[in-house]
């Protein structure tokens, strides 16, 4: 199948042989090692949907799409924080100039990691808010230099009056060693905790002035890059590294399973006798056949609905509702067809396939735990697109 073709996404995959061997690496030690935070910067995977004006690619963002998907093949971790800190710099170029600036002038290679869940808390002061809190999943963190976390802010009385973004730089947040997991080992998905911390005006944002793409970044970066609605390009973030973790699954299954096939040969004169490929049962091939066939439908919905998006936003107008829903069904989807596709091609591995040296064992717990991210859930979106069909109104944020 023909991938989207950027320079970015041909170097990403010569590193691929590299990136495959510092996976188990990454797993052990709980976080990318230095060699694949390299790669994913010298690539320029990681600034595909970076503004221009700062070093970034500013590339269509299928682009993206297509390197996580096979920065994932190689490795679930890689591909998963390509994501998670690559969208990050989208984010970025929706704040004031002023933030961009701080953030990248001195150095346009700058990761921010995030949690976006709203459990801090702050209150509004003179020139911008004081913050506290304690926010888990902070994937990459350890190589990041900012963060973004989400809160409600208080008023006087202590009720919740508005959900917000802040963005803070790493004196202001401590990094709490607890990721000790199942899967996604490797992304350092640490807790960030802040304690009364000053964040200024122009490093928050509301998250209505999100949905409705009130950012002042837009004003200085024209590009419809950056006209593209936050759900879209935040959901795809964490749905494509797990369509490329099931394909990264099938080729090393398919590799496999060969060799296990050719191993049941009796040697001798009468080798030539038996045809390998009459040895391979029915059901296996059939198998992998459905899992690979769900792994492309995942990936060519994902990219033919970013298609859509980007090209209302390259003509200046306002993403229907019609086509921003269908995308966010559609993403859940991918999320579902991919686990699914993983626990196939999971169980016809037999019992090399539960060595921690293979690489399908490591993947097939990165599908699982990428697959529990609350946005992958299938429940809410479908009800909701189920609403959109009978013409209810859409209750999930997302869309």
């Amino acid at each position: 199948m023909r991938e989207f073709s950027h320079p970015a996404i041909d170097a990403l995959r010569d590193s691929g042989p590299e990136l495959t061997a510092q996976a188990s690496v990454n797993a052990e030690a709980r976080k990318l090692s230095d060699a694949t935070a390299k790669i994913l910067r010298e690539t320029g995977v990681m600034r595909l949907i970076q503004p221009a004006r700062y070093g970034g690619l500013e590339a269509d963002p299928r682009a993206f799409v297509e390197a996580m998907m096979l920065a994932s093949q190689f490795d679930g971790a890689a591909g998963w924080v390509l994501g998670v800190v690559g969208v990050h710099n989208w984010h970025i170029g929706l704040y004031a100039d002023e933030v961009q600036a701080e953030v990248w002038g001195d150095d346009p290679d700058t990761w921010i990691s995030s949690s976006y869940n709203y459990v801090g808390k702050a209150q509004s002061v003179e020139g911008g808010f004081r913050l506290t809190g304690r926010w888990s999943f902070s994937s990459g963190c350890e190589h990041a230099k900012w963060v973004f976390v989400g809160g409600f802010v208080y008023d006087d009385e202590g009720r919740p009056v508005e959900m917000r973004h802040f963005l803070l730089p790493r004196v202001d947040y401590e990094i709490i060693d607890v990721w000790h997991v199942a899967g996604l080992c490797g992304t350092g998905s640490n807790d960030i905790k802040v304690e009364d911390a000053f964040v200024p005006d122009a490093h928050s944002m509301s998250w209505p002035d999100l949905q409705a793409h009130r950012c002042p970044g837009t004003s200085v970066n024209s590009s419809p890059l950056f006209q593209v609605p936050w759900g879209t390009m935040f959901l795809n973030a964490v749905t494509a590294p797990l369509v490329g973790m099931a394909r990264g699954m099938l080729d090393e299954s398919v590799s496999m399973i060969k060799q296990r096939v050719s191993g049941y040969i009796p040697p001798g004169p009468m080798t030539g006798m038996f045809d390998a490929k009459r040895m391979w049962p029915a059901l296996t091939m059939a198998k992998l056949a459905e899992a690979s066939a769900e792994i492309d439908a995942a990936r060519v919905q994902m990219l033919d609905n970013l298609s859509d998006v980007y090209s209302y936003a390259s003509q200046g107008e306002a993403v229907p509702l019609e086509v921003r829903a269908r995308a966010r069904r559609d993403q859940v989807m991918a999320a579902k067809r991919s686990t699914e596709a993983a626990n196939t091609i999971f169980s016809l591995a037999g019992g090399r396939g539960l060595s921690l040296r293979s690489p399908i064992q490591r993947l097939w717990r990165d599908a699982q735990a990428g697959g529990h991210h609350v946005v992958n859930g299938s429940d809410q979106a479908l009800t909701s697109y189920g609403a959109y069909l009978m013409g209810e109104p859409i209750e999930d944020q997302l869309v």
